[in-house]
């Protein structure tokens, strides 16, 4: 199924420690002046709600792509991504108009902590 197997153990920890050290590099230049700016600031607010839900949208546009045919690892890939994180976003707008929604996502706004201990 793949191409090519990456069989040494220091190539993959080179490689984790790169994407590691792209991500704090993109979140610090996302930040000038103290300030964040508003794409980041956007991510930042909808960052639990990508997560939570990013397999449920991803896993059904790989299907479709699949039974249209189009296996073209690029497309799969783009659309993947981009079906992850603003299906997400908009399911996430919608269960903010919603109280009782909203709770499945941010549970620490509805329920009082100082009552639990």
């Amino acid at each position: 199924m793949f191409k090519y197997e990456i069989e040494t153990n220091i190539l993959s920890f080179i490689l984790g420690v790169t994407a590691c050290v792209a991500v704090i590099a993109i979140v610090m230049g996302s930040f000038v002046d103290n300030e964040q700016n508003a794409v980041a600031g956007f991510f930042a607010k909808y960052t639990m709600p990508i997560f939570l839900m990013h397999t449920l949208f991803a896993a059904p546009v790989r299907i479709v792509l699949m039974k249209l045919g189009l296996s073209n690892f690029l497309i799969q890939i783009a659309a993947g991504i981009a079906v992850s994180i603003i299906g997400p976003v908009i399911a996430a707008v919608i269960m903010e108009k919603t109280k009782y929604l909203e709770f499945f996502v941010y549970p620490g706004k509805f329920v009082n902590m100082s009552k639990l201990k």
